[in-house]
């Protein structure tokens, strides 16, 4: 009686479970549909479900809600807005987080001030114009009648340049009989081959580490929206770091981007990674968006129009790095640099910032930009009135009727040489003797150091600097050992601009050089271990570097560098009695983007330097 029991029960489940497999299979609408594998790919990665039946329903129409909700979760959109002034996003319907978060990232807008319609049908020019400015194309003045096809007189003027865009990297298509249809609505289908092919690679796992392997073959595009790596990677399209990466990390290591690199958030490290064009544009304003150069990465033109970091401290010979920079954004979204630039352009009201020990090889001033900070300006060209600097450029000119305020002084002459120059610029020397140089200057600089060729000279013995007539004069003892040829002198001054010469030197002489090898005392730091930086915040080594010195009476500190990086006094250190004291915020700076250690040397008065290594934890 049991076994019957059984095996009636074991019919009864198959039954059922035969009912319910034949169920499912009668529900799933998309198997050999045009739209199946868009529909499979994008619900693997979470972003379109199918609904309670099985089904996508590929031939209906997708309301405005439901484009959010998918744009949301292609590209970790997080945040919410308030949508208050929309009357028509009541907050018990399901998709009133949908718009909250579309309207925080700022891709869409309501009909109007208090309409956003959303459970109205998404027409095709409302769709791309999302994602155009999802992807930060500059729209530009793209006309409907500049359209070619037969009801462009339907298209409105807002999306023309966007429908242009999304046919030129073939992410929409007109019609057959050369109608575009612009207000016509867009099907679930539809929206999912658009998506697809617009985010192309959805990299969204945490922590993911991706290689080669990890590509589509069908598209060109790929999205990442979670912290993540990627190595050994050649993108054919664009490559679009998401703003739903907030400020966390993505680090690129030897990655080739064939389109554009759009950073719209995130800690992003390049290492050997090569791209035409870098954009960088945030809905958030404020919040910093931070890449570093290093390696072999050579980036030809970068445009930021966003708050962020440019940082580029570990390039290695040769390296191109960030090759031209623009700067677009207004007063409220600073753009700062960190390290050693060939080219930057303000556009407008900019707000540019350099941190101690910046250079800017060449900066072009567009309009009535503020430039703040400690770094250092080798040319400027003033295009337009209005800028004003707190850092004076060695050299700078100005186009016809236009001025600046440099230092708090309005200037508009041109500056054709550096504001400290050495006169005579050559010297002939065939003799040990001295010589003496002028320091013509149009500022109070004071003379920090003096090298001659790698070697910095001891301040009275082997050079005399005199501030009241302005001038050095080196003494017989900074030829002792000089070898014939040309060697170069210079004089290293408080404002950074340091002015050079050359001396061509002929009578060489057996005299030694000074023995530099030995230094005069010992260091020791104040904790009796080496001494430990971090530039991870809250950690117990983020704070003031202290180097503790034993040094004798009659020798003196006269110059501290980082890494062969003089540093400035007191922006970046100070002495205290027997400790050197580099602090938190230069160092921070400094070790931006390196390993391992660092190496601070100090170049004492009489001509020995000491070396003391730092450990980056």
């Amino acid at each position: 009686m049991l076994k019957k029991f059984v095996r009636s029960l074991l019919g009864l489940l198959i039954a059922v479970q035969c009912i319910g497999s034949a169920a499912y299979a009668a529900s799933d609408d998309i198997t050999g549909h045009w739209s199946e594998p868009y529909f499979r790919s994008l619900n693997a990665h979470g972003i379109i479900n199918p609904n309670g039946r099985g089904q996508y329903t590929p031939k209906t129409a997708i309301s405005r809600a439901e484009f959010m909700r998918y744009i949301n979760r292609a590209f970790g959109f997080t945040e919410e807005a308030d949508i208050s002034k929309y009357k028509d996003v009541p907050k018990d319907q399901w998709y009133y987080q949908s718009v909250r978060v579309a309207v925080k990232y700022g891709y869409i807008s309501g009909l109007s001030k208090t309409q956003m319609a959303p459970e109205k049908d998404i027409t095709r020019e409302q769709a791309i114009t999302i994602l155009g400015r999802l992807c930060k194309i500059d729209p530009g003045s793209v006309k409907p009648s500049q359209l070619k096809f037969s009801d462009r007189s339907k298209i409105s003027s807002w999306s023309a340049p966007y429908i242009k865009w999304g046919l030129d990297n073939g992410y929409i298509a007109g019609y057959s009989n050369n109608t575009f249809q612009p207000k016509r609505s867009v099907t679930r289908g539809e929206a999912a081959k658009i998506l697809y092919f617009f985010t192309g690679t959805i990299l969204n796992q945490e922590n993911g580490s991706y290689n080669s392997t990890s590509l589509n073959r069908d598209t060109k595009n790929v999205t990442v929206s979670t912290p993540s790596s990627l190595t050994g990677i050649t993108v054919p399209g664009n490559l679009y770091l998401s703003e739903g990466l907030n400020q966390q990390t993505v680090t690129l290591d030897h990655v080739t981007v064939k389109g554009r690199l759009i950073v719209a958030g995130g800690n992003v490290q390049l290492n050997n990674v090569q791209a035409g064009e870098l954009y960088l544009q945030s809905p958030f304003t404020g919040r910093e968006i931070k890449v570093a150069s290093a390696g072999m990465s050579s980036i030809a033109q970068v445009t930021t129009a966003t708050t962020a970091q440019l940082i580029q401290t570990n390039l290695q010979p040769g390296a191109q790095g960030f090759q031209k920079i623009s700067v677009t954004g207004d007063k409220n979204t600073p753009v700062t640099l960190n390290g050693r630039f060939a080219d930057v352009t303000l556009t407008g009201k900019n707000r540019l910032i350099t941190v101690p020990g910046a250079y800017i090889q060449s900066l072009t001033v567009k309009g009535a930009a503020a430039i703040e900070g400690s770094g250092t300006i080798q040319n400027a060209v003033f295009a337009s009135s209005g800028a004003v600097s707190s850092i004076e450029p060695a050299t700078y000119s100005f186009h016809q009727g236009v001025s600046a305020t440099i230092t708090g002084t309005k200037v508009s002459t041109n500056r054709t040489q550096a504001n400290h120059t050495l006169s005579p610029a050559t010297l002939q020397m065939n003799v040990a003797g001295e010589a003496v140089f002028s320091i013509t200057s149009d500022d109070k600089a004071g003379v920090r150091s003096v090298m001659l060729g790698d070697r910095m000279l001891q301040s009275g013995t082997e050079y005399i600097s005199d501030a009241v007539t302005g001038s050095i004069r080196l003494l017989p003892a900074a030829f002792q050992g000089l070898s014939n040829g040309a060697h170069t002198l210079q004089v290293i001054m408080s404002t950074g601009v340091n002015p050079t010469a050359v001396i061509h030197f002929t009578g060489g002489t057996e005299l030694p050089l000074p023995d530099n090898t030995i230094p005069q005392g010992s260091v020791k730091d104040d904790l009796g271990q080496n001494l430990q930086f971090s530039s991870t915040h809250g950690h117990i080594a983020n704070r003031d570097v202290m180097i503790s010195l034993d040094l004798g009476q009659e020798v003196v500190v006269q110059a501290v560098l980082m890494d062969n990086v003089q540093l400035a006094m007191p922006e970046q250190y100070t002495i205290l009695g027997n400790q050197i004291v580099i602090k938190r915020d230069a160092m921070l700076a400094l070790s931006q983007g390196k390993r391992g250690g660092m190496t601070a040397t100090l170049m004492l008065s009489d001509g020995k330097t000491l070396s003391v290594p730092i450990s980056l934890v």
